[in-house]
């Protein structure tokens, strides 16, 4: 009589999608059970029983209804009831991607294994639509380790020959249905040949067959690696070849498995059935389900017992989640009322669940940023699932700066500079089902055009990830704004009670002074209880000891001409319409208060109109001597809550409503264009240079630059050309050579209409123009421009002059990417020959054309000449510099790779080798440089295992 066991007995889940694959895992029990009573809401019908020592529980799709979804549903159903369950197996039959790098057949097996940047199952028709087409998301889990230490032991015994595939195959024999007699003939067509006919290809043209070789013997031959898997059949060999490629290819394509991988662990074996193309039918399926579950008890039965005990089970390893937090922002402890707006969004997005975005919308100063970070820290307290995240979206700027944080927190890599998006990445991480709960605030997004983008921009909307488990709160001054991120699930946030302002007046003040209900309602009442003005009236008060009855008193004998300063239409384009005077009130007494006792304060504001309010980098300051005079003017805008210290202490914020009411301050007093130039000629000589180890500078000025550059009065001058010439140069050394170019062609734009064609500035904005033109992939622009450069300087630069050195070497490069070899060579000739003759043999710019003569040498088949001239450039290079010196270094790089080619493929691996180790030693691990090297030194090694 069979066993029955108990529910919690059963370790190991097998899940199939078809009746003919459910016959034989069952086929493949060593042991059936007694069925199990139902358990609650489980519609799933098991078959149970054991192989080898594992108590293994067998389900199958019901019937008709095959997918990810329906795969998913079966799992949990199963999950919930067997709860002692430590891993899954997926098991059934699949479609084959033949290629020339894995000669797939039928009968085959596939087993998802990790590699190429995934998991073992990609989810192909998983993602989202963009402006430039289908963009697909997400990240599906790895198999559990056991399982991958599993397939590691099989194919090791399948090496030393002990495979057991067969004898579980032999199983099946007295099912005739399910022997390779009867699965027929092996064809595979052409890609592009479509069937033509019935079930049968007998119509099908035999000569687009593709030839193959024919095996010894029938065993199923194991694949390693991914399987794409989505909710439609795959029957187009052209479409198969193209998302194989897309993914690094993909050995098969099925319909189940992307369903289970982030809420079932398991390991994917699929039997090919055939080819995923139109000449798809049925005969294989039998013994190609039969192979697979041969493949799956041999899995199992190399995997110890005892060894599945001691893992997590299914169940905990996916409540299991490692959570992220980033708030930029302390709690802040003078926070007071609120309850309403906090309990509503509490019900919207926690209780209720309504929705997944909220938008916080009300007028600037209102309180916005302050209810959504009083929340955010209310969720990480009560809801500890939930990873917090917070970032600003003031520009596209400010949203990266943000997207960089949040990419440290969760650990993403972004590989070589410039090379991928970080915004992308943080997006796709956290639309992946493997992210879990999220809450997402994305604070102060106020403007239409930064959501939808510009030309050819890409907007803020595309960026914003959405998850099943994700919430997202925005904050926003404008409704339209609101509406069109939230639709109705929209928060308006309105003025705070008499009491609650009363609270936080009381809470903000350093000194209780005796309590006069009546002229503290007084004080509320001229500031419109609006939170950020209550905050600096304190601060001031605070500042000058004074009292509320004295502020209250200054602040109604304000000037009426000192008020309209806030009363400026400011129209659609500025987005602030809905600014009221009390704030202009306060903050006019503050700016004369300033600007009568701390000069350098008032300056500092001024000049800070100009830039982004937002993540002010201190070194991007004026500075000011003794040092001790700025942080003092720093502090004193701190004090009334202008400026705002960050906890890193290496930048500061200001509140935009300050911002802008500081702006319309200076244009008031006439002062527009003299600060609006002053701040660029600042900008202009404190931006760094392009050097790599300036990075995180220029980074952090791009932002204060961006908002500089749309300034009327900075439009047309000599400082913005140079400024732009600077920032191009910098995005060039990151990698974002689109944005280079944009920036070096308004340098240049400036620069010819204002100075002599032949002026060193013109020419050289006009040269560095071209080197990203290249770089751009504006190969031929870059010959025009450098040409046109070239022939300038012949004109009026004696022919040994450097200038025009440089700039001819500069065009053999652009010659060279421009395919135009010959050119290179004749041109790079010239040049050496001339710095040979006024040039000291180790003069740096003569070795570096030298160096680029043998780059070209190279490109033209002179592979000897090559090796000689770069053995002389490395020889004296030994002589003069040191030897981690970049250039020493860049020119034994390039020896090497000419070593190569003239198949001297040991000396390039062994002086390689030098490189990257003394690389390895003064670069950071992630400069391109070092990435290069190493992933060259990587190929080289393979050639040379080729040659041996």
């Amino acid at each position: 009589m069979a066993r029955r066991l108990r529910y919690n007995e059963y370790t190991v889940g097998w899940i199939c999608a078809l009746p003919d694959e459910f016959t034989v895992a069952q086929e493949m029990l060593d042991e059936e059970h007694q069925d199990l009573p139902p358990n609650g809401n489980d519609t799933n019908i098991y078959t149970l029983g054991c192989i080898g020592e594992h108590n293994v529980v067998l389900a199958c799709l019901p019937a008709g209804q095959t997918g990810t979804n329906s795969a998913t549903a079966v799992a949990m159903q199963m999950k919930s009831t067997f709860l002692a369950i430590q891993f899954g197996l997926m098991v059934g039959i699949g479609g084959g991607v033949p290629s020339q790098e894995a000669d797939i057949r039928l009968g085959d097996i596939v087993v998802s294994q990790p590699g190429k940047g995934h998991g073992g199952v990609v989810q192909y028709d998983f993602g989202k639509s963009t402006p430039s087409g289908f963009e697909r998301t997400g990240f599906l889990n790895p198999p559990p380790p056991i399982l991958l230490a599993a397939v590691t032991k099989l194919r090791s015994n399948l090496d030393r020959g002990r495979s057991s595939l067969s004898p579980h195959l032999s199983k099946l024999g007295n099912l005739l249905k399910f022997t390779r007699d009867k699965a027929g003939s092996d064809e595979l067509f052409e890609a592009e040949y479509t069937h033509v006919g019935g079930d049968s290809c007998t119509s099908c043209a035999a000569t687009r067959k593709i030839q193959r070789k024919e095996r010894m013997d029938n065993t199923p031959t194991v694949h390693y690696g991914t399987i794409a898997s989505g909710n439609q059949v795959m029957r187009d060999g052209a479409t198969r070849d193209q998302i194989s490629s897309e993914f690094g290819e993909v050995l098969c394509f099925e319909m189940e498995a992307a369903g289970l991988m982030n809420s079932f662990p398991c390991l994917v074996v699929r039997g090919i059935c055939d080819y995923a193309d139109s000449h798809k039918n049925k005969r294989w399926q039998p013994y190609a389900a039969g192979t697979a579950a041969a493949y799956a008890k041999e899995l199992l039965l190399v995997i110890p017992a005892a060894g599945v005990v001691k893992i997590q089970t299914v169940d905990e390893v996916t409540r299991e989640q490692i959570r992220s937090f980033y708030l930029p922002f302390l709690r802040n402890r003078q926070f007071v009322g609120r309850s309403i707006e906090l309990n509503m969004l509490k019900q919207k997005l926690l209780i209720n669940r309504d929705c997944q975005k909220v938008a916080i919308s009300g007028l600037g100063g209102i309180g916005k940023t302050q209810v959504a970070l009083q929340f955010a820290y209310s969720v990480k307290e009560d809801f500890p699932e939930f990873s917090i995240f917070w970032v600003q979206a003031l520009s596209m700027e400010t949203f990266e700066q943000g997207c960089i944080e949040l990419a440290r927190v969760l650990g993403i890599h972004q590989g070589r500079e410039g090379e991928e998006d970080v915004k992308k990445l943080v997006r796709q991480r956290l639309c992946a089902k493997t992210a879990g709960k999220w809450l997402l605030i994305v604070d102060n997004i106020d403007d239409l055009d930064l959501l939808h983008g510009l030309k050819q921009t890409e907007g803020l909307l595309t960026l914003l990830p959405e998850s099943d488990d994700g919430l997202t709160i925005f904050t926003t001054r404008y409704g339209g704004v609101a509406q069109h991120l939230a639709g109705n699930d929209v928060i308006e946030i309105g003025t705070m009670t008499g009491q609650e302002t009363i609270d936080l007046l009381e809470k903000s003040l350093v000194r209780k002074s005796p309590y006069n209900y009546e002229i503290e309602m007084n004080l509320l009442i001229e500031l419109e209880y609006l939170p950020l003005a209550i905050t600096q009236a304190a601060a001031y008060i605070n500042t000058n000891k004074s009292t509320v009855s004295e502020y209250l008193r200054l602040l109604k004998k304000a000037e009426q001409d000192a008020i309209v300063i806030m009363s400026t239409d400011f129209g659609d384009k500025t987005r602030y319409q809905n600014l009221t005077n009390a704030v202009a009130r306060t903050w006019t007494i503050t700016f004369s208060k300033i600007l009568e006792g701390d000069i350098l304060a008032a300056d500092l504001l001024a000049f800070i109109s100009c830039i982004e309010w937002k993540a002010i980098p201190y070194s991007i300051l004026p500075a000011a001597y003794p040092e001790a005079r700025l942080a003092g003017a720093i502090g004193t805008l701190c004090s009334y809550s202008f400026l705002e210290r960050r906890d890193d202490g290496t930048k500061l914020d200001m509140h935009r409503l300050v911002h802008l009411a500081t702006r319309i301050w200076i244009n008031q007093n006439g002062r527009e264009a003299e600060v609006s130039k002053a701040a660029l000629k600042h900008i202009m000589e404190v931006f760094p240079s392009d050097d790599y180890t300036n990075r995180e500078i220029w980074r952090d000025y791009l932002p204060h630059v961006a908002r500089i550059d749309k300034d009327k009065q900075c439009q047309g001058t000599e400082e913005k050309s140079e400024l732009c010439l600077k920032v191009g140069r910098c995005l060039y050394v990151d990698g974002r050579m689109e944005e280079a170019v944009l920036w070096l062609q308004e340098s240049c734009e400036w620069r010819d209409r204002n100075l002599a064609q032949d002026n060193t500035d013109r020419l050289l904005s006009q040269h560095v123009l071209a080197g990203a033109y290249q770089a751009n992939g504006q190969v031929k622009e870059a010959v025009t421009l450098l040409e046109r450069v070239v022939a300038i300087q012949a004109e009026v630069l004696a022919e040994d002059h450097p200038s025009r050195l440089a700039s001819e070497h500069e065009l053999a490069r652009v010659y060279q990417a421009n395919g135009q070899v010959k050119e290179a060579v004749t041109l790079l000739e010239r040049v050496v020959a001339i710095e040979a003759e006024v040039l000291a043999e180790d003069h740096p710019d003569r070795l570096a054309s030298e160096h680029e003569l043998a780059r070209v040498y190279q490109a033209n088949g002179q592979v000897k000449e090559a090796v000689t001239l770069l053995e002389r450039v490395v020889a004296i290079e030994a002589e003069v510099l040191a030897e981690d010196h970049p250039d020493r270094l860049a020119s034994q790089h390039e020896l090497a790779r000419a070593y190569q080619a003239n198949g001297q493929v040991k000396e390039a691996v062994t002086l390689l080798e030098r490189v990257v180790a003394i690389r390895t030693e003064v670069l950071a691990e992630d400069h391109p440089s070092r990435l290069a090297w190493t992933l060259v030194q990587r190929d080289t090694k393979g050639s040379t295992s080729d040659t041996l």
